[in-house]
């Protein structure tokens, strides 16, 4: 393999990678809008993170202030085979002028070597004609603009759906936990003055135990006579007939 040949593959390969990248951070945030809108049903690994990572810290703090910058974190965080997006984004430029760079290599070596300015137009066509598919998959992208759609549709849906519904289960919740309060502490309430009734009514039997005691004593000792008046003085004059005939 001569050294022109090699110099116009590294060329090619160092361009078509920095316009592969372009094209797939295109891709990555069409499929990510498209499914942003229907987000509760997604199959998409890093619109489900999002949802879930909001989730758990609405819970966690007992809402999320501002949501808007919620949604930047996670953007930024977004990784694709370790990478970020602005990594890809970068790369793919840096890519673009090492394979410009590669061409220069190339035109300077054949000038050197006196070549003919035939033989080094393959490098010109390559350097502009790669410059203008990177530009124009960069214009098609539209990078900024996607992002910024991306992120306005994840902020509407995380705001007016997914946190009104927390917000909703949260106050239920809240409702649900003051209502099982105010049960237990009317029953504990019950309990209470149930058992000071019972306590009560035990102190006033044993107040009450004495006095009918002695209320029976007396009702004893106050025994109606077992012969009346008459029969007693009958019994008497019998007696006393019955003492004066032995006499």
């Amino acid at each position: 393999m001569t050294k022109e040949t090699t110099t116009m593959l590294l060329t090619l390969v160092f361009m078509a990678i920095g316009i592969l990248y372009q094209v797939a951070i295109g891709v990555i945030y069409q499929r990510m809008i498209q499914q942003a809108d229907t987000l509760s049903g997604t199959d998409n690994k890093l619109l489900r993170q999002c949802k879930e990572r909001f989730i758990n810290c609405y819970k966690l703090n007992g809402g999320v202030a501002n949501i808007p910058v919620f949604v930047d974190k996670y953007i930024n965080r977004i990784r694709v085979m370790g990478m970020s997006i602005n990594f890809m984004k970068h790369l793919s430029g840096q890519l673009m002028l090492a394979g410009v760079f590669v061409a220069g290599f190339g035109v300077f070596s054949g000038i050197v070597e006196g070549h003919r300015f035939v033989d080094l137009l393959p490098y010109y066509i390559i350097s502009l004609f790669g410059i203008y598919l990177y530009l124009s998959a960069m214009s098609i992208v539209d990078m900024q603009g996607r992002r910024r759609m991306l992120k306005t549709n994840l902020t509407d849906y995380l705001e007016n759906t997914v946190a009104q519904r927390l917000e909703h289960g949260i106050v239920e919740k809240e409702k649900l936990l003051w209502e099982l309060e105010q049960e237990k502490s009317a029953k504990t309430g019950i309990d209470r003055r149930s058992k000071s009734e019972i306590k009560a009514a035990e102190e006033e039997a044993d107040h009450e135990e004495p006095g009918l005691d002695f209320g029976a004593d007396e009702k004893a000792e106050k025994k109606t006579p077992i012969f009346s008046q008459e029969e007693a003085h009958e019994l008497e004059e019998i007696l006393r007939s019955i003492i004066g005939n032995r006499v």
